[in-house]
């Protein structure tokens, strides 16, 4: 009987280099050979899944961390903000100076600063790699990134939306009004001095979208494997029959799983599928 194989993208497919290894590439082929069905389950937009990924030739795609589930080029399941809410959502950063970006099916809308926020920071972070710095800036044109003023509520459906706040207390002084309806996720580090993450309507995250593959295929979830390494993978790998999970993720992460992968761009996830038999 074939698995079912769900891959988180960033710290999970690529490292630090953005890019998957030709063996990792390697291995997921090999894999749908010896009968198994591969899946990426990643938070990224769709406009955000760049070619050389798409063209490894996934059986389906799970994004914007469970909103939009696609299959064969279709999508099968759209999970939309409802406009009244997402209105108070916008209004509640606005006010409050949070940053924004609403995640849509072809296009990222953001507020005036994400992008600036993002480029000082990743410049930091990778100034002396000026081929990673290349490859972010073509990311980002493939990436559909409009200002908000483009944004049409009545018309255009959001999936997720992913914040910064450069101050941290003014998006502390959203959650009591967030918690009661979406699954708020950061990535950001308690040493920051500021806050970044997504939130996602509750009720729709990674697991749902692979129980909802998973009903597609008429599969079993005892025949499913989950890739991930951060806390937006929490509840994909608290689903899946087995987790496999990067070393050095978060010990919450750990304590769900049964396999740990090394550094992508050392070929973990291939040095770990051999370990799975699945290659």
């Amino acid at each position: 009987m074939g698995k079912y194989l769900f891959y988180d993208i960033d710290g999970t497919l690529v490292g630090k280099s953005k890019v998957v290894t030709e063996k990792t590439k390697w291995a997921i082929k090999q894999a749908q050979r010896n009968g198994h069905r591969a899946f990426l389950c990643t938070g990224r937009a769709p406009t955000s899944i760049v070619k050389e990924i798409l063209d490894i030739g996934f059986d389906g795609v799970i994004c914007s961390a469970g909103g939009f589930v696609i299959i064969d080029g279709e999508y099968i399941f759209e999970n939309l903000i409802n406009q009244y809410l997402l209105s108070e959502v916008m209004t509640l950063f606005i006010n409050n100076h949070v940053l924004f970006t609403l995640e849509t099916k072809h296009a990222l809308y953001e507020t005036a600063g994400v992008l600036e926020f993002f480029n000082q920071k990743h410049q930091k972070e990778n100034q002396d790699n000026l081929e990673l710095m290349r490859f972010l800036q073509l990311r980002r044109q493939g990436e559909n990134r409009l200002p908000i003023h483009n944004f049409n509520i009545l018309n255009t459906g959001v999936t997720k939306v992913c914040f910064i706040a450069p101050q941290k207390e003014n998006f502390y002084r959203c959650v009591p009004f967030l918690e009661d309806f979406f699954n708020i996720v950061t990535f950001s580090k308690e040493t920051d001095d500021f806050v970044n993450g997504e939130i996602i309507i509750k009720n729709c995250t990674k697991a749902d979208g692979i129980l909802r593959v998973i009903n597609h295929f008429g599969g079993k979830m005892e025949d499913t494997i989950g890739f991930g390494d951060s806390m937006n993978d929490y509840q994909m790998l608290e689903e899946v029959k087995t987790g496999v999970v990067y070393e050095n993720a978060p010990q919450e992460l750990k304590d769900l799983c049964q396999y740990y992968f090394k550094d992508p761009d050392e070929d973990g996830i291939y040095h770990i599928m051999k370990e799975l038999d699945l290659i």
